[in-house]
């Protein structure tokens, strides 16, 4: 005879099977993303390869030695490296403009190029980085490196087609105690970007790219992100929230078709606090799509916000395969 099931068994059942579903969507809406990260041995650097990674160090090494700490309390050095990064964007062959950042009794200047595009011209497609520092840190990673893969962009990218028009800015005031204020250089500009009704379909925010580590162990996250991503910090993270999924699957599909480095994607819920760390999340709150692109910052550099945070830290040839495989993933985004 057939042994009949107890109502609590049942209940039970029922417990478990949401569970398991509940665990297996947020799976598939988190976690799960197309396309297969690079995993092996990466070849050499070819010629075009190795200038460009020499053009990266001098970005960072100019901007983080030679200028050092740039910030509102040291405004000659961050206007220096406003003139530094406007002049490497015009060595690479584009007009860049500034646009005025009021802070307190000063201002300082965003500073942008734009390709303009040709079908889609009304589609924009932004992506930053912030050249300011913290107090105490000549910001080497923190963000010199994403800048210098900014500049290195708008050099890849010079001779693109483009269908949506595509912005690339340098950031101003992205650092506390100016995070989420009027002049925070990101806000400021996605404002503008509001009150004129550009149609922002994604924006990319660069936040810190320069460093990496094969050892086990040199990659930590807050829990329970440990039980499902690598211990190794060699890979390039793509952060956003659930509601610019797809504008992430979309890069991460695209970098993974040409990179050359690993890559790990997250959708988390905001009340993450973490993945609010940066530009783009002033784009959220203009209600754009946006998302982050980080090796992650103190969850694996030791030196983040100290005055250790020096050029020789980083590792240029890692990121010389980031700004290539991250110039044709913007140039296959931004055409039809």
């Amino acid at each position: 005879m057939k042994r009949r099931r107890s109502p609590l068994a049942t209940v039970l059942g029922v417990i478990g099977c949401v569970f398991v579903l509940v665990l297996g969507g947020g799976y598939w809406l988190m976690l799960h993303m197309p396309g297969i990260s690079f995993r092996g041995d990466p070849p050499p650097l070819g010629a075009e390869g190795e200038l460009l990674r020499e053009r990266l160090q001098r970005h960072v090494r100019v901007l983080s030695d030679d200028i050092g700490e740039r910030h509102y309390w040291r405004p000659e050095a961050l206007e220096a490296a406003a003139d530094y990064i406007e002049g490497a964007l015009a060595e690479a062959g584009h007009r860049p403009r500034r646009q005025d950042v009021p802070a307190g009794s000063r201002v300082f200047h965003n500073i942008e190029v734009v390709f303009p595009g040709a079908d889609r011209a009304d589609e924009v497609l932004v992506v930053g980085a912030h050249y300011d520092t913290v107090r105490g840190s000549p910001g080497a990673d923190d963000n010199a490196s994403g800048v210098a893969v900014l500049i290195e962009l708008a050099r890849l990218l010079q001779e693109a087609e483009l269908d949506r028009s595509l912005r690339l800015v340098a950031f101003v005031n992205e650092e506390a105690p100016f995070f989420g204020s009027d002049a925070m250089g990101s806000l400021h500009y996605a404002r503008q970007a509001k009150a004129e009704g550009w149609n922002v379909v994604g924006m990319i925010s660069l936040e810190m790219l320069g460093y990496y580590s094969d050892e086990p162990d040199s990659q930590f996250y807050p829990f329970p992100l440990d039980l499902f991503y690598p211990d190794r910090g060699n890979f390039l993270a793509f952060v956003t929230h659930l509601g610019s999924r797809r504008l992430l699957h979309q890069a991460i599909g695209e970098f993974r078709r040409h990179a050359t480095v690993p890559s790990e994607g997250l959708v988390a819920p905001p009340q993450m606090g973490d993945i609010h760390r940066s530009d783009h999340w002033a784009f959220w709150e203009m209600g754009f799509p946006a998302m982050m692109l980080t090796d992650t910052a103190n969850f694996r550099n030791p030196h983040y916000h100290r005055p250790s945070d020096t050029h020789e830290r980083l590792d240029y040839v890692t990121m010389a395969r980031v700004a290539e495989a991250l110039a044709h993933m913007l140039e296959s985004m931004a055409q039809r």
